[in-house]
C-alpha cells in the first residue's frame, strides 16, 4: 500500500491483513505521539467549535485537525463534548518564549 510522502503515516509499519475477503495491507489506525518538551495551550470547547474548527483557527489549515488529536487521550475526535477542555500543541513554537539569559 503506497503511503504519499507528505502523509504522516509514512514511516508507519504496514501489516498483512487477512479476513474472510482475503489478504489486504493495512496501517495503523492512529500514532500516537506524546511529547513532554512542548507546552500545550488549553483550549474550553464552546458548542460551535469541534477539532476540524481548532486545526483551523492554531494551524491555519481544517486538514490538520489530527495535530489536535494526537495531543489528547481521547481516541475518536467527534466525541469531544462543549465545555471539554482540549490540549493544542503550539504551532512551531509560535508564541513560545525561551530565556536564554540568566
Amino acid at each position: 500500500m503506497p503511503v504519499d510522502v507528505t502523509s504522516r503515516y509514512r514511516l508507519s509499519k504496514s501489516y498483512q491483513v487477512t479476513d474472510e475477503t482475503g489478504t489486504s495491507t493495512a496501517l495503523p489506525a492512529r500514532l500516537l505521539r506524546t511529547r513532554d518538551d512542548v507546552d500545550f495551550y488549553n483550549h474550553r470547547l464552546t458548542g460551535v467549535e469541534d477539532v476540524e474548527y481548532l486545526a483551523w483557527r492554531y494551524f491555519g489549515k481544517s486538514a490538520a485537525w489530527w495535530v489536535v488529536a494526537d495531543a489528547n487521550k481521547l481516541i475518536f475526535p467527534l466525541d469531544f463534548q462543549p465545555g471539554d477542555t482540549v490540549r493544542v500543541p503550539p504551532a512551531s513554537g509560535v508564541g513560545r518564549v525561551v530565556r536564554t539569559r540568566g
